[in-house]
């Protein structure tokens, strides 16, 4: 009886060391590895010997030219996390020829791993464990000794590495998931992929002090045909004096530092109010701004509803600037706030704040073929100073100031009809909004996500074109104000946005979209 256990269990044996051996394999599980050589990121022969400082070493076979190993990386970065802390390493092993240390030192960065590939190139560790296909892992314990050798291309085989780690047993299972990779075929050069991100984030005042100017407000931005940035808003001694003037500043391409700001128009006659600077459609940059026409003197903040339009554009960049016109009607009592919105059918849709018979809210003004004629489109009353983008199925979607939540429109013929004003998920306490579409179809809105003051300042996002926005990220947080934003994206994919800060500045912010999403580097 004892003797008839004892043969079924050597039986047993055999054939679990026949199942997971490798073919062709110069090393059996159990065995001593000994010493392997695997050249390094500056192709410098690297011994690689297990101690008993590390509860194993894992081998990972794999390249950064195929299919299978891209589709398991998630889940081989996965096991990495869990297994490095009960003392395993991992390091990566490139068997071919073809790639070179610096590709696979890129393939690591953009893919986000966290361990280091090193070059096999004559194949010779792959042979002395039989390794034919990728992904695959050998596992080496502590006395320097094979204790697992498979496939990572199945999610069993995942499993029988993770039960070698933490049972220090030997499995082999083939369930084929993924179809593997032959180790000797090498695919096309993988592309990055910044699996990760890449952060890019930079802010600085536009000014410290502008001369005969004590505050600063209300200011949009733009970009020039040229590349270069365009800041426009309105300084003077406070809101509404009689010395309030609209200025410019401009940032030439490749530059961190902004040109000292320039008066474009100074009171107190004209007296101006708001701004807004955008180029149509035939590279032209306009200006449109707020002729405030009360009285003076005029009230700290006051006068806002008698304000009428005028323009002007540019066909060098803001260099020089025809003469101001009355823009549209010179009837209409508006005010501009946001910068227009191009259609897919060449119109430019501007957004206004304005007064109709009385009635305070929003108009949207149309400037067909890309603002060669300007013409006025729809009304709402239900919310003001509004930001619009449009939508892929040619609807146009707005966010208008109001308290407490920011309400939303839509229009179905190009803005000449909306929807009735409805509250979104997004809080204001009755200050200034806006919003882009970026080139990836993206929203993104700037706002005061409190319910009394102007402090935070946020971003969100909305990947479904505004019908939800992801959880707001806070740009500015200290006491003071930060307030009335304008956001852009330039053709380099960069988001700009410039806003109020503190009435002492016009601050500006300068970030990719990365830096929306990625919290924390994996290490």
């Amino acid at each position: 009886m004892r003797g008839s256990v004892g043969i079924k269990s050597v039986t047993l044996s055999c054939l679990w060391l026949l199942l997971c051996a490798p073919v062709f394999a110069e090393i059996e599980l159990g065995q001593p590895v000994g010493e392997i050589s695997v050249l390094d990121a500056r192709d410098q022969l690297m011994a690689v010997t297990n101690t008993k400082e590390r509860t194993a070493i894992a081998l990972v076979f794999l390249s950064s030219r195929s299919d299978a190993v891209e589709q398991s990386l998630g889940k081989i970065s996965a096991l990495y996390r869990k297994h490095r802390r009960l003392g395993v390493v991992y390091m990566g092993v490139c068997s071919n020829g073809v790639e070179t240390a610096e590709e696979l030192g890129s393939f690591v960065r953009d893919r986000g791993l966290i361990f280091t590939i090193y070059r096999d190139p004559k194949a010779a560790v792959a042979a002395k464990f039989g390794i034919t296909e990728i992904p695959s892992v050998v596992l080496i314990d502590a006395d320097g000794r094979l204790i697992y050798q498979g496939g990572l291309e199945s999610q069993a085989g995942q499993l029988a590495l993770d039960a070698a780690v933490v049972e220090k047993i030997g499995s082999r299972a083939k369930i084929a998931d993924v179809k593997p990779t032959p180790i000797g075929q090498v695919g096309e050069k993988s592309k990055p992929a910044r699996t990760h991100g890449l952060l890019s984030f930079s802010s600085e005042l536009i000014f410290e002090q502008i001369p005969d100017a004590a505050v600063y407000h209300c200011s949009t931005i733009a970009e020039a045909p040229n590349g270069d940035l365009l800041s426009l808003w309105y300084g003077g001694s406070y809101e509404s004096s009689d010395d309030q003037t609209l200025f410019l500043a401009r940032r030439a391409p490749g530059k961190r530092d902004w040109q000292p700001p320039v008066a474009l128009i100074r009171g107190p006659d004209p007296l101006p109010g708001n701004g807004v600077i955008f180029v149509d459609g035939h590279e032209r940059v306009w200006i449109v701004w707020s002729r405030m026409d009360s009285v003076r003197p005029i009230g700290r903040g006051q006068g806002w509803d008698r304000c009428h339009l005028l323009a002007r554009y540019s066909t060098d960049n803001g260099v020089t600037w025809s003469k101001d016109t009355d823009f549209v009607d010179n009837k209409l009592l508006a005010v501009p706030r946001n910068p227009p919105a191009m259609t897919s059918s060449g119109d430019l849709v501007l957004p206004l704040e304005a007064i109709i018979d009385g009635v305070e809210g929003s108009i949207f003004v149309i400037g067909e073929d890309g603002g060669k004629r300007w013409r006025k489109g729809g009304f709402t009353p239900g919310g003001n100073q509004p930001a619009v983008i449009e939508r892929d199925d040619k609807s146009l979607f707005a966010l208008m100031r109001k308290a407490p939540r920011l309400t939303q429109i839509e229009s179905r013929d190009g803005g000449d009809h909306w929807t009735d004003a409805v509250a979104s998920t997004l809080r204001n306490p009755d200050s200034g909004i806006s919003m882009t579409r970026l080139a990836n179809g993206h929203l993104v809105v700037i706002f005061n996500d409190t319910d009394t003051l102007r402090t935070p300042l946020s971003i969100a996002r909305s990947i479904d074109e505004g019908r939800s926005w992801e959880p707001p990220l806070q740009l500015e947080s200290n006491p003071g104000e930060y307030s009335y934003p304008c956001v852009i994206q330039t053709r380099d994919g960069k988001i700009h946005i410039t806003y109020t800060y503190r009435r002492y500045s016009i601050k500006h912010v300068e970030l990719n979209e990365d830096w929306l999403t990625h919290m924390e580097r994996p290490n």
